[in-house]
């Protein structure tokens, strides 16, 4: 009767240990009509880029929107965050 339950335990307690990735929109990210191209990186820092028309380095509030847009409201926004060229790159990634 109980023999399966210390494998069903183990399996439990394993399971608690793999964390889960937050979860990410698909497709552009559109806000107040304008559309932005977002990407997370390999290192999960996130690249948001405004469509039709390039960021200046003074706009990295919009850009912190559209990433927390991107990651379901949960953008690692920080002061390491940084304009490059035309794009913003939020170092903290999606939480």
């Amino acid at each position: 009767m109980y023999a399966g339950l210390p494998l069903t335990l183990g399996a439990l307690a394993l399971s608690a240990c793999v964390s889960t990735p937050a979860p990410v929109a698909r497709g552009p990210v559109v806000l107040d009509g304008v559309s932005y191209a977002v990407v997370k990186r390999p290192t999960g820092a996130v690249e948001v880029a405004r469509v039709g028309r390039p960021f200046e380095d003074w706009e990295g509030q919009e850009a912190r929107r559209a990433a927390d847009r991107f990651c379901n409201g949960r953008a690692e926004t920080s002061v390491r965050d940084r304009f490059q060229g035309s794009t913003w790159l939020i170092v903290g990634g999606c939480a």
